[in-house]
């Protein structure tokens, strides 16, 4: 049971989309919601979300103090 897009991708009858390469397996690691998949969720939003975001803060900061800020020629 691949994902809904696994049916359209067929080439010569040969499936392009299996279950090791759908992303909804590979997002979920099983071809189940489980135990395993809500804690991989849970961790994805709890720890690496926010590590992105406040890596993004960082850079952007770091940019607008790098570049002058917002007080440049207009």
């Amino acid at each position: 049971m691949e994902g809904p897009g696994a049916s359209l991708l067929k080439l010569n009858g040969v499936s392009l989309i299996t279950s090791g390469s759908d992303a909804k397996f590979v997002l979920l690691g099983a071809r189940s919601v489980g135990e395993m998949a809500l804690l991989r969720f849970y961790v994805l939003h709890c720890v690496a979300i926010p590590l992105a975001a406040a890596l993004l803060i960082m850079i952007h900061f770091w940019r607008v103090r790098k570049d002058g800020g917002i007080s440049g020629p207009m």
